[in-house]
């Protein structure tokens, strides 16, 4: 075995290992490393893969991602969390080693092949881009070391030296020696250094607010920075045959502190088994909710089916919730009125949610009246003006105020008082803002209220689809009436719909979320049957084997056919050169051959040979090769028998 072919089996022994501890299936790993080791040896004779093998490889791999994966994985892992992209790197860590199959050994100093190329570089990309596990990272000082990682990289740029310098690939290898040792001191070196360096950097540059992750999440907590960071990236799909409810919310917040930031009311966690639920045909559970939250009289009692399209446990429901129907084991509330589901295992992160619209009066709490410290008498005065003879209307002129001033992301508010600046001084906000504000107004009126946090719908992909992005990412506010019913208002300009013109899907993206909309509800309505879903998984699969195999059959007949051509020929030539005692000399053509008989033959042996030769010259690569085979071989035979008798 040469060198590099040692070196890309290693090569590979080590993805298949970087892969199994990544996933946590030590299966990838031991068949991984297993047939590398016995590919190498080079006993495994495959057939080239063709674009329709790769074709039916990687959908195979997608379908038994998805289908299997999920189910076999560990809880939380990876590969359960996204088995479709798991399922189709071992794919594609199959077609490595089908083309470490394919590819034998290659004579020394020539050009690095195709197929080795093509083993290195996209190994290279699977370990750079799946992080190591944190199992497999050591700490030398103060600095993080992927032993795997590195040992893959090593490897695959000795292959690339190997057999490709002669007898001096090991006195090379030893060139590397110093930087071995250089580089982990020099790392430990800038470790040591690096601190102070940055500390004393960060000094001359501006402090950053704290931005969270682009969207908005269900903090415990909420503030304005949240919203700061608008994403065209998509959180939810929903499916609705009528318009659906405007708002998803998220959660519910209560106080208010100095620092401008919202947290939730202290309360017990509320959790929902599945006793609580009723139990429907289709094997889903339908939890009851507490219905306290009134909807727009405009949004009559509707259904609404959600796909979380992120990897989240934490769902977005709409006011006026009376159920949440999926297949999920339990459904958790915290004190910010956060939902999590336990999704079932291998089930879709979705969930159907019931509006009823008659939501029932909840007692009226102090700490909805409650006001943050930096509140004063100038504020006060302020919201005074608001004040009417019914509650009403005196929220009717919180909300005129508020939706009639301008909406911006950029805002330019006074470090030591932003809120004072906002409120009175009429600058241009986002939705938080405008949120906190008229919260704020209706409580200085003595209305309770609450600040909700959670996602604006406004994109239609289709009739009967929505989609939700994370630039949608809202607030607005719940005020309580005399009577204990909720009620939602949004007190954020409608010029915040020249916001969405900056942050425009995409054609692509669109189209995207259209087809994958459409086949999700094509694929839900198959599924509905347990029957039909069992006969749809395994039917797929012997489709995608037989395919697989016809395929691959197909090819090796279509190889073996000219490989039996090409021993004939060979053959032939064999017994040519045995009976005229010729030369086998691989470079010689027939006309070379013809020119290079021996003197001592007489002229009768000299024309029978050159007249097989020229016959050889002209059927070799003629375009029937069946037929020029037979007259060959019969001419062979009348070149036999005149040459012996002669």
């Amino acid at each position: 075995m040469s060198p590099s072919r040692f070196l890309i089996a290693g090569f590979l022994v080590l993805l298949s290992l970087h892969l199994g501890i990544a996933m946590e299936l030590p299966l990838v790993y031991w068949i991984g490393g297993g047939a590398s080791c016995i590919v190498s040896t080079g006993i495994v004779n495959a057939a080239r893969p063709t674009w329709g093998l790769l074709f039916v490889l990687f959908a195979t791999g997608g379908f038994l991602g998805n289908q299997i994966l999920e189910d076999w994985a560990i809880e939380g892992s990876w590969a359960q969390t996204n088995s479709l992209g798991a399922g189709l790197t071992l794919s594609l860590l199959l077609y490595l080693l089908w083309l470490f199959a394919v590819n034998k050994e290659q004579d020394s100093q020539t050009v690095i092949d195709k197929d080795t190329q093509t083993i290195l570089v996209w190994g290279l990309i699977v370990i750079l881009l799946l992080g190591p596990p944190d199992s497999t990272i050591y700490m030398l000082g103060e600095i993080p070391i992927a032993p795997i990682s590195l040992a893959g990289i090593l490897l695959a740029s000795m292959a690339l030296l190997a057999d490709r310098v002669g007898g001096y690939f090991y006195n090379r290898i030893l060139l590397l020696l110093p930087l071995v040792i250089i580089v982990p001191a020099m790392l430990i070196v800038l470790g040591i250094g690096q601190r102070p360096v940055i500390a004393a950097l960060s000094n001359m540059f501006p402090q950053g607010d704290g931005f969270s992750q682009t969207g908005f999440s269900p903090y415990q907590q909420l503030r304005a920075s949240v919203f700061l960071q608008p994403s065209n990236r998509a959180v939810m799909r929903i499916e609705s045959e009528q318009q659906p409810s405007q708002y998803l919310a998220g959660n519910r917040m209560v106080y208010l502190d100095e620092n401008l930031v919202w947290q939730p009311a202290p309360r017990a966690l509320h959790s929902l088994s599945a006793i609580d639920a009723e139990s429907l045909a289709n094997g889903e559970l339908r939890y009851p909710i507490d219905n306290s939250h009134a909807v727009n009289s405009a949004y009559q009692s509707q259904n609404m089916t959600i796909y979380g399209l992120t990897n989240e446990n934490y769902i977005f429901v709409p006011p006026g919730t009376s159920s949440v129907t999926g297949r999920f084991s339990t459904m958790n509330k915290n004190a910010a009125d956060v939902w999590t589901l336990d999704f079932v295992r291998g089930s879709d992160r979705r969930w159907e949610v019931e509006l009823d619209n008659q939501p029932f009066p909840e007692e009226a709490y102090p700490q909805h009246l409650l006001m943050p410290d930096f509140w004063d008498a100038e504020l006060q005065v302020r919201s005074e003006q608001f004040a009417a003879e019914t509650q009403q209307e005196t929220v009717d002129n919180i909300i005129s105020y508020f939706v009639g001033r301008q909406y911006s992301l950029e805002t330019n508010f006074d470090a030591d008082a932003p809120f004072h600046d906002f409120y009175l001084n009429d600058k241009p906000a986002y939705c938080f803002w405008f949120a906190t504000g008229a919260s704020l107004a209706l409580r200085a009126n003595g209305i309770p209220s609450r600040l909700v946090g959670g996602y604006a719908l406004h994109e239609r992909i289709s009739s009967e689809l929505w989609l939700v992005r994370q630039r949608d990412a809202h607030s607005w506010v719940e005020w309580q009436d005399a009577e204990g019913y909720w009620h939602t208002i949004d007190p954020t300009p409608p010029s915040i719909s020249a916001f969405f013109g900056g942050y425009q899907s995409s054609s692509l993206s669109i189209l995207y979320h259209r087809l994958a909309g459409q086949w999700q509800l094509f694929i839900d309505r198959i599924l509905e049957d347990e029957l039909t879903a069992n006969l749809v998984r395994y039917g797929g699969l012997l489709i995608l084997a037989f395919l697989f195999i016809r395929e691959y059959r197909r090819i090796r007949g279509q190889q073996a056919e000219p490989d039996t051509r090409k021993q004939r020929w060979q053959k032939l030539w064999q017994r040519f050169l045995a009976l005229t005692k010729l030369p086998a000399n691989s470079s010689w053509t027939a006309t070379m051959y013809s020119d290079c008989l021996p003197m001592n033959w007489s002229e009768t042996n000299q024309e029978i040979v050159r007249e097989f030769l020229q016959a050889y010259m002209l059927k070799r690569f003629s375009v029937d090769q069946d037929q020029a085979l037979l007259e060959m071989e019969e001419s062979f035979r009348n070149c036999s028998d005149k040459f012996q008798a002669s």
